[in-house]
């Protein structure tokens, strides 16, 4: 009995061992995974500046302005806002292969900008949304 438990720790051991990546190597993505990284767009420290409404609708153009500009150029692959009055204002998925790049891309953002709002960052794996495509209005309603 006790031989027999021993071969079946021992294959177990095996069986994990063989299984977990070594040290300093990433472990393979699954089929049909991708890394992304997460944007959440959160108040910033202007947020609650005093600015006109013009001025804040202004913005807000600039702002979604970039934020299709980006979709086109297959760096954001999915956006949008969060309709709560929570402290996240917005979420971006974003395709690009290093935090620095998405933190360079996000910082461009007339919104980030402008202090309204900062960007909160995570490094994700989700299922390849490379196939979605969000089709925008042009401005004027076109």
């Amino acid at each position: 009995m006790k031989i027999l438990i021993s071969s079946l720790i021992t294959l177990c051991s095996f069986a994990v061992f063989a299984q977990t990546p070594s040290i300093g190597q990433k472990p393979e993505m699954p089929k049909g995974m991708k890394q992304y990284y997460i944007g959440f767009l959160v108040r910033g420290p202007n947020y609650q500046a005093n600015i006109s409404k013009d001025e804040r609708e202004a913005l807000f153009q600039k702002h979604i302005a970039y934020i299709r500009s980006q979709a086109a150029a297959g760096k954001y692959r999915l956006s949008g806002p969060f309709l709560d009055d929570g402290n996240i204002g917005g979420m971006l998925i974003i395709d690009v292969p290093t935090e620095a790049e998405a933190r360079e891309i996000v910082s461009r953002d007339p919104m980030v900008e402008a202090g309204r709002f900062a960007l909160e960052l995570h490094r994700a794996m989700l299922a390849d949304v490379s196939c979605v495509f969000a089709e925008y209005k042009k401005a004027g309603g076109q």
